[in-house]
């Protein structure tokens, strides 16, 4: 039995000095590999850099010709969209009028109503208005929404086109300071052939981190402009009212809309 126990002991000592090295083993690769890391970045000359962040800078242009394209598209369809909503007010004042010549008929009490020529039966014609009239009034709903669906679309536009002309200003922008870090580099490099001064490494930190900023704000701004691109889809136009059962009902309403309208012209 203690023989057993014994060995039992001698295992997890192993065990655990087993376990031990790997970890030991596992955080001096991590040492080193980090360390690598840092060797290989710091043998980069800043040219080689400067030349990345050139190139960097340089694949903004193919980004901004594709907002350039999507903002031109959504432009095209605000456009259609002005217009569609334009002809249907136009077709709306129309109905509004026929409506009210056919109410104002109504209204003498003759048991026919001549339309366009055609004597047609009181009972009828307030069956048809009552029809005619509800369709109008969801219409009436639908053009609402269209024009509000418009302003947002035309609000979301402006702000892709600021966005843009943000991009595009901080494109010059990066590439007069790249132009800028080059010279001063050109600099450093003349007093080392004259003076045998040694590379000064901070200037190799300042091109990293101007890299990294432009990275990051780049990636920003083009994640912001994908999350406004789902904004610009249509929305759903809420269904129609339902209609009046009985047609004294929306002959009353009929009477109250153009008793209002011409109320509101007299004063």
């Amino acid at each position: 039995m203690f023989k057993k126990l014994g060995v039992c002991a001698l295992m997890i000592v192993a065990a655990s000095f087993a376990a031990s090295t790997i970890f030991g083993l596992n955080g001096y690769v991590k040492d080193k590999m980090v360390k690598m890391r840092a060797e290989v970045s710091g043998s980069i000359s800043p040219e080689a850099k400067l030349e990345r962040l050139r190139a960097e800078i340089s694949n903004l242009g193919p980004d901004m010709r594709k907002h350039r394209s999507v903002i031109a598209t959504e432009m095209v369809e605000v456009k259609r969209l002005k217009e569609q909503v334009a002809e249907a007010k136009a077709n709306l004042d129309k109905k509004e009028a026929s409506i009210k010549d056919v109410r104002e008929s109504l209204k003498k009490g003759e048991a026919f109503v001549s339309i366009d020529g055609t004597k047609i039966p009181r009972e009828k014609v307030e069956q048809n208005l009552t029809k005619q009239w509800e369709s109008y009034k969801n219409a009436r709903e639908a053009v609402a929404s269209q024009e509000d669906l418009m302003k947002s679309r035309e609000e979301a536009l402006e702000v892709a086109k600021l966005k843009l002309d943000a991009m595009q200003e901080k494109k010059k922008e990066m590439e007069a300071k790249v132009e800028k870090l080059e010279l001063e580099l050109r600099k450093v490099r003349l007093a080392q052939t004259k003076h045998d001064v040694p590379m000064d490494d901070s200037q190799l930190s300042k091109v990293t981190e101007l890299y990294n900023e432009v990275d990051k704000q780049i990636q920003k701004e083009k994640t912001e402009l994908e999350l406004e691109k789902a904004a610009f889809t249509d929305s759903v136009v809420e269904e129609a009212m339902a209609r009046k059962s009985k047609a004294d009902s929306a002959l009353k309403e009929m009477d109250q809309h153009f008793d209002n309208a011409r109320v509101t012209k007299k004063d």
